[in-house]
């Protein structure tokens, strides 16, 4: 009875811990950094170094995280106090420790029906203060790393789990390619006057509703073998709403695709061994930032350009087995038609 109670506390402690940090990632780091900034690379770039610094870091560490996740939730915790006007070195400190703690808590994830309610709880509170104004945001992001904090020291982070999944070229390309698709156009919406979802009354409830509508299917359809088909598709209907200027339809769809894609991403990362983990994570901050400067050149042709990518790779994908097939059929091998 003990230890069923012991379980349930250190899961709701991670539950509460990863919607903490996903969270001040989505409010703070991305968007409010961003926003105080008014989006100038020149005093802004130290986030990302300190990221992908914190990411390569982790991989000589992350087997000490059951003491290194408070100490650096401490750390976010005092730097909180000025997140607003922090200078280069503080701004490197927070993507350091986002860096270090983010592929550690994935590498945590033991039940992932926790993550995905912790997810639900991160888009429900997000979406509620996204429109806050960045300089105003320095309660929200106290109170984040406290809670975080505190569900650390609760959390067992120093649980264990093995994975020994390994991931394809094509699953890692098309990893990226979702993300770069989905940084170019939430960056680009974020500051869009016409077509900006949040803060909006009439938009909010269609966006919590339907992120947790998205986050329910992608869990129950999380194995399928479709999944890829299936984002390729709901990016491009996301794609043509932007394109076409519906701005209630896509308050409807975007948040849909955005929970169903993370839903998926963030499985078949928890089957990787923590060196490919860091691996994939450092494409993800890349992508991240690829899709700001998406954003800010004002054209959105690079990110149709990486859907129209990610669509030619599907189609071979799909169409390859059936076309070694007609090869053979043919008498050829397919070295002999110059393929792989």
């Amino acid at each position: 009875m003990n230890h069923l109670l012991k379980t349930r506390i250190t899961q709701l402690a991670f539950l509460f811990l990863f919607a903490a940090e996903f969270t001040f990632y989505l409010l703070i780091l991305q968007t409010g950094v961003v926003e105080y900034h008014h989006s100038v690379l020149t005093e802004i770039w130290m986030v990302p170094a300190g990221g992908m610094a914190g990411i390569l870091v982790s991989v000589f560490y992350y087997r000490e995280r059951g003491w290194l996740i408070s100490l650096l939730l401490f750390l976010q915790l005092l730097l909180s106090f000025q997140y607003a006007v922090a200078n280069p070195a503080e701004l490197f400190l927070f993507g350091l420790i986002s860096g270090l703690t983010a592929p550690m808590l994935i590498a945590r994830i033991d039940r992932f029906g926790v993550v995905v309610v912790a997810l639900a709880l991160s888009y429900m509170y997000g979406t509620s203060y996204f429109d806050v104004a960045a300089v105003q945001r320095t309660d929200i992001a106290l109170f984040l790393s406290a809670v975080a904090l505190f569900a650390s020291f609760f959390a067992n982070m120093a649980q264990r789990r093995e994975a020994r999944g390994s991931i394809s070229y094509y699953s890692a390309g098309s990893i990226f390619l979702w993300l770069l698709l989905d940084a170019a156009l939430f960056e680009t919406l974020s500051r869009d006057s016409v077509m900006h979802l949040w803060g909006s009354s009439a938009f909010t409830w269609n966006i919590v509703f339907f992120h947790c509508i998205g986050l329910a299917a992608a869990y129950k359809l999380k194995d399928w073998k479709y999944n890829d088909g299936v984002l390729l598709a709901l990016f491009t209907l996301t794609y043509l709403l932007y394109a076409s200027g519906s701005r209630e339809m896509l308050s409807l769809v975007y948040p849909f695709v955005i929970s169903y894609y993370n839903v998926i991403i963030l499985r078949r990362l928890t089957r990787l061994p923590y060196r490919m983990l860091a691996v994939m994570a450092l494409s993800l901050w890349a992508a991240s930032g690829m899709g700001l400067l998406i954003a800010l050149s004002h054209t959105f042709v690079p990110a149709w350009i990486a859907l129209l990518m990610l669509a030619g790779i599907y189609l071979y994908r799909s169409l390859q087995p059936k076309l070694y097939r007609v090869l053979y059929l043919m008498g050829l091998t397919p070295a002999e038609r110059g393929l792989p």
